[in-house]
């Protein structure tokens, strides 16, 4: 089993430059930014993976990472000019002294956790631009990402659309349901499963709308049978959102699997 993390825009803004900036958010979780006066070399915004909850109220924006372990970081955003966005990576020790740092200007970057490392940030630097629409970013093993079908970011819901990483006639489609959004988007990629999965974060609201942007990335599925199954938090999900969610997707399509019920209890 290999994982792959999601992240949108940091929802600290103390953890955003802002001074002179026009700093817009979309319907989808997308991002607009733009500074005029942003110079080269400074820092545009801030992930980090250790933050002091008491004090400040934050969570850490990034996931732990397995020391010794080598991960690909993949940057989804556009900006104003062909000239790259500069992407840093910096490891922490127990003394906040950087064991080692990584940056590049491609759209993805691989990375080795050094030993010792407690805490890790990662930074998206201004090169020369004016403005940019920032879409996610995401860590995790090498290749992970290209298994991405697709996604959709909304207020009350997030899923992920994966790929098997083999391909596969079979014609089931999981869902799994997990309690969300979450600023961290855990997407657990099993090799031994060989059907597409569709992982779903919600809070239990907008279900129509959800089973409408369900039915969009399953519209070249019209024969799919869907499995629903249980994912992260489920039990904190009232039963009348399952009951909701179980007859709109009948409506588009047949909902099989053998452990629906299970996110009745």
């Amino acid at each position: 089993m290999s994982e792959l993390y999601l992240m949108r825009w940091p929802q600290n803004l103390s953890a955003v430059y802002v001074n002179g900036a026009t700093i817009q958010y979309s319907q989808d979780q997308s991002v607009f930014y733009a500074n005029e006066v942003l110079s080269p070399g400074q820092t545009i915004c801030t992930w980090s993976s250790a933050t002091d909850y008491l004090a400040s109220g934050n969570s850490p924006s990034l996931p732990l990472l397995k020391i010794n372990k080598t991960y690909e970081l993949s940057l989804q955003l556009k900006a104003d000019n062909d000239l790259p966005v500069q992407v840093q990576i910096e490891f922490f020790d127990s003394r906040q002294e950087v064991l080692d740092s990584y940056r590049g200007t491609d759209s993805r970057l691989k990375f080795k956790v050094p030993k010792g490392t407690i805490s890790y940030e990662v930074r998206l630097v201004n090169l020369k631009h004016e403005w940019l629409r920032f879409e996610s970013l995401s860590i995790g093993e090498i290749g992970a990402v290209e298994r991405i079908f697709e996604t959709s970011f909304r207020p009350h819901y997030d899923w992920v659309h994966v790929c098997p990483l083999r391909r596969s006639n079979h014609k089931t489609v999981q869902l799994i349901v997990n309690q969300g959004p979450r600023s961290i988007l855990p997407v657990s990629l099993h090799e031994s499963i060989n059907v597409e999965q569709v992982f779903i974060y919600t809070d239990g609201q907008a279900i129509d709308s959800l089973i409408q942007s369900l039915s969009y990335t399953l519209r070249f599925k019209p024969e799919a049978q869907l499995s629903l199954e249980a994912g992260l938090g489920y039990y904190y999900l009232p039963s009348e959102f399952i009951i909701k969610l179980k007859a709109g997707l009948r409506q588009i399509e047949i909902l099989g699997g053998k452990n629906n019920d299970e996110l009745d209890h």
